[in-house]
This record gives structure tokens, sequence and C-alpha cells, in this order.
């Protein structure tokens, strides 16, 4: 007997999950379970209940479904998290997405495929409600209607986006009444997303003021940048399945040309007012939502929606005593990946050794420092943890019980070895000692006497800046190389003292490793690494600190859970070759 997508959805997750809701007037949670659309929608507010759904799951999706932040950040070179002693072993699932030998089992990889489909059903609901609704009888106009309905279409090419990028084709529903359907191939996918993107940009509001306030739905500029994103990654995105060592099929089509026409028409202007902030860490200071570099941000505030998934995987046991703030659980798992052996000495990989490429200049590479009244400094912890400004030390919990933690840029058990050459231990996923690793504050952390402002910087999904190294990229692939320098030099000068970059890009110094380089110190920790790599055929040829490059390219795509296909009854078929 055929399901239904909502039973499908259902009998994937075992039952809905009821999350809150936010709309333009509240913060309050919404259940759907006693109302229907007659009796639901009195007012403009409550189209905003049913619009904000498929947005709250978007939230969870990138900031609190950690299951999708292990995919997408801990199978690249730019973070890891190593076994701790008999911390983050986890049945071997954070070793697994390291080496890339995951399965069609792997709960991680189960999850993101799940709430990615979940997010589909979730949007199309919730448009199908507002498309029947008659706005003339609550007060709204046709326009604000199609606007609605473009968030929709646009919410939904987002979740798609995604499954194209993580999975290939997927079933393609466009009603929540479908039978189940089998899986599409790459280019339908393709051309769907594209399809949705490309109407949610024509019929989204506009952004008017350079500074006006993020709300957490979508305007022009966001979709506009999905859909750039689309084209930008088309010659990954449609390499079919069954062969993923041939070339993809662009049918004539110059994809790198139409993402670069979208950045330079955004860059100016005509999807709205948008720039990059003078100082770097202005868009992820506590009042960015009002910066003018956010253009899709997740709205964060201390005890209504709080951000804090990195804080509690990123930071050591007892971080909150380097921060002089509350405590809030921390599980000392994530860090930078090492930049140096045991010993001391560098390695020598082209990809990695995240911290070594960061500029000794650049503003960012020094510990973290909150001054006062929302001003800080630095973005990693590394070396001795102590208060900067009481003195107190963030001592270890476990194999460092009582000691000063000094987190050090390589991963050996140092600690429980003292009096053994450095050079003579094991440095791996397997190794990992509680001081092992420098850490990102990226999104800063007040002291106590701040802290009712803790939670508050919003989650700055898309950020301007992110239309420059495209558009850069571009020009490099097309060989305007000082172009492409000249861009990126745009972003980094506000990196340094003065504005004087010690080490600009130029054309010279432009190649594969150079451009890989830049986005990854612009946007690390943020969730796209994995397909910077895959792009440039780095995700499964190249090499760094304890991984050896596969060279399998169907592990460019994640297999497709097995939960699932039997869900499907057999119509969505298996990746080859998992």
């Amino acid at each position: 007997m055929k399901m239904k997508l909502n039973k499908y959805i259902r009998s994937l997750f075992l039952g809905c999950v009821t999350l809150p809701i936010y709309t333009s007037c509240s913060l309050d949670e919404i259940s759907y379970s006693r109302v229907t659309p007659d009796t639901f929608f009195t007012s403009e507010e409550s189209t905003y209940a049913v619009l904000s759904r498929p947005f709250v799951h978007w939230k969870y999706y990138i900031d609190q479904g950690r299951e999708t932040y292990r995919c997408w950040e801990l199978t690249t070179d730019e973070m890891c998290c190593p076994q701790r002693g008999s911390d983050f072993y986890n049945g071997g699932d954070e070793q697994r997405l390291w080496y890339h030998q995951w399965t069609p089992e792997h709960k991680y990889i189960g999850k993101l495929y799940d709430l990615t489909l979940q997010g589909v059903a979730y949007a199309l609901a919730a448009r199908e409600d507002l498309a029947a609704l008659d706005y003339s009888k609550i007060g709204m106009t046709e326009i604000q209607k199609t606007q609605q309905l473009a968030q929709m279409d646009g919410i939904i090419g987002y979740y798609y986006l995604m499954g194209l990028d993580l999975f290939g084709g997927l079933p393609i529903y466009t009603s929540s009444s479908d039978e189940i359907k089998a899986r599409s191939s790459e280019r339908e996918l393709f051309n769907h997303v594209e399809k949705l993107l490309s109407s949610a940009k024509d019929n989204l509001p506009i952004k008017i003021e350079l500074n006006q306030k993020q709300d957490g739905y979508m305007t022009k500029a966001a979709a506009a940048i999905l859909l750039a994103r689309l084209y930008f990654n088309a010659e990954k995105y449609l390499v079919d399945r069954n062969t993923p060592d041939k070339p993809a099929d662009l049918q004539g089509v110059d994809y790198f040309k139409k993402s670069a026409d979208l950045c330079q028409e955004l860059i100016d202007g005509k999807y709205g007012p948008y720039g990059i902030e003078e100082e770097w860490n202005t868009i992820f200071g506590f009042d960015n939502n009002v910066s003018k570099e956010a253009v899709w941000s997740v709205p964060c505030q201390t005890t209504y929606l709080e951000c804090d998934y990195w804080y509690r995987y990123m930071m050591p046991y007892n971080a909150h005593v380097y921060f002089n703030i509350e405590k809030h659980t921390a599980y000392n798992g994530y860090m930078l990946t090492p930049s140096l052996k045991p010993d001391g000495t560098p390695y020598d990989y082209k990809l990695g050794s995240t911290s070594s490429k960061f500029n000794d200049k650049d503003l960012r590479k020094k510990p973290y420092y909150y001054i006062g009244n929302k001003q800080y400094e630095g973005m990693f912890l590394m070396g001795e943890l102590r208060n900067p400004d009481t003195g107190q030390a963030c001592v270890g919990n476990k194999a460092l019980a009582g000691k000063v933690i000094n987190l050090v840029d390589y991963v050996a058990l140092i600690s429980s070895n003292p009096g053994v050459d450095p050079s003579t231990l094991e440095s791996s996923m397997k190794t990992g000692d509680e001081n092992s690793g420098f850490r990102l504050v990226k999104w800063p952390i007040p002291n106590q006497d701040d802290v009712d402002i803790r939670w508050d910087p919003d989650y700055a999904y898309i950020r301007f800046t992110e239309v420059y190294y495209m558009l850069a990229e571009c020009k490099m692939r097309r060989g305007d190389k000082q172009e492409a320098a000249d861009l990126i030099n745009y972003v980094r000068t506000r990196n340094f003292p003065g504005r004087l970059d010690p080490d600009p890009v130029t054309a010279d110094n432009l190649d594969m490793y150079r451009m890989l380089d830049e986005w990854m110190i612009e946007f690390l920790g943020e969730s796209r690494r994995r397909t910077d790599l895959i792009r440039w055929d780095q995700f499964t040829e190249g090499e760094w600190w304890d991984h050896k490059p596969s060279k399998d390219k169907k592990l460019n795509r994640f297999p497709i859970p097995t939960a699932a296909i039997t869900a499907s009854s057999g119509l969505v078929v298996q990746t080859p070759g998992y």
C-alpha cells in the first residue's frame, strides 16, 4: 500500500516533533493539533505562525542538529573531534566521518537525511494552508500573500539544495499529499531547485535600508545567493551518481558565469543594499541583527531562541571560568585540525593545519577576550586558559583534573606519558588529550556583568562576504586572477591593524590551495568546508592530518540511509557503490 508524503515522514521520525514557533509578533509556542485552517487564520499574526514553522526547523537544522553539523564539518580538513580518553568515541561514529568510512547505517547521516526531507514536508504543508487562504478576509493583500508563498518556495528550494549537495537526487515532492516517489536524478533535482529559487527571488520582498533588522525570513538577496550557490557548485551537483568519475553533462551552460552574473548584480545593489563590515567581528557580534553584512540569519536571543550548540561541543569542560560567566554545559569535543606534530614541528600538508593558515598579525588570531560593553577581540581559545581579568585558572576535569588547561595545536597523549619523547607519540583521531586543539569562538561570549545578552548574537547563515568570494573564484577560474585577488583583499584588509595586510592575495600566489585557504579562514566553522573541498576535487583527493585520500568520488555524496529505503518500500534506491 502506498503512503502519502506526510505519512512517510512520520514513519521516519516515529511521530511529529513539537518545536517553538517564532512569528513577527511572538515567540510563544503554538500547537496546531487542535486547530484547522478555517479556525486558525483570524489575523495577520496567525499567517506568520504557520509561515514560521519551516524556519524554526531551519534553526534546528543548522544550529541545534548536532548530527548535521558533524557531517558538514567533521568530514573536512578544518575541524575534527578526536577521541579524548573515554569521551567522543561514540561507537566510532566521529572517526568514521573523519576517515570517510561511513555506511548507509551511520546514525548522523540518517538524521541529516531525515531532517532535510522533514523541512520540505513542513514547508509544503504550510504553503498549501497559506495558498488556500483568502487573505482579504483577514485584512491582508494579494502582494502579502505572494510574498509569503515566495518564502515557502525559497525555504523548500533551500532544503532541496542541501539535499542535492549532500545526497544527490532525492524524491521531488510538490504536495504534502503526494504518493511516495522514486528518487530523482541529479539533473531533475537541480532543475527543481533552480525553479523554486528563481521564483522566490522574483517574488520575495527586497531589503530597503542598509542596516535593516533581520527577522529570520528570506529576502530577494537570500534567494539570489542560494541560486548563485547552486550554479557555483553545478559541475559537482550534476555529476550522475551512476558514473561519479565522469564529468557532468552541463548541456552547454557556463554555470560559473551564471553564478558570477548573480554575484555582480548583488554587489551592484539589484537585490537590496548590503555591504562588508569595516571590522571583522561586527557581523558576529551582539547586535549583528542589524549588520549590513547579514543577508539571512537565525534570530537568537537569550532565554528565547538560544544558539549554543557550538559552545557545548567546542569548549573545554570548565570554559565558563575563562569567560567569567555562569556555568553552561560544555563537552570538550570539536577543535581546529592541528598544525603541529607532538614535538612542535609543523605539518607540511597543503590542506588543514587550520590555525597556521591565519597570518600571525591577523586580528582574529589571538586569545578571545571580552572587553565589555559588547566589545571583544580574538577568535580562539589557545594556550593557557586563565581568565584575562581575574587570573582564575580554567582547570581540567579528567586526564588533567585540577591542572590548568593549556590548549595546544597538536594531538597526542603527552599528559599521560610524562618524560616520553613527544616525537615517538602517536598523533591521530584516537589519541586526543583533554588539552588537545585550539577552539573557535566565532560567536562571542560576554562576562557575568552582561550575562543577559549571552546568546544574543544571531547565527549569520548567509553573509554578504560570500558574494565577494564566489565572484572572486569565478573570476579566478576564467583567468582574471588580479580581479579575483582584489575582491578577496577587499575583505581581508579588515583583519589587520591599520588595514595593512602583510600577505595579500596576488595574481601570482592565487592558486587552488590559496583559494581554499581563503575560504577556510573567512568561513571557519560555518558549515561550508565540505562543499568547497568537493568543488575543487579535494574532498576525496586531498590529504591532511591523519586523513589519507580515498580517491573514491562516490564519497562526494552521502549514502541514502537504509531506513529511508525501507520506509519507501524500495522506491528510493541506494547510491551505487554503497
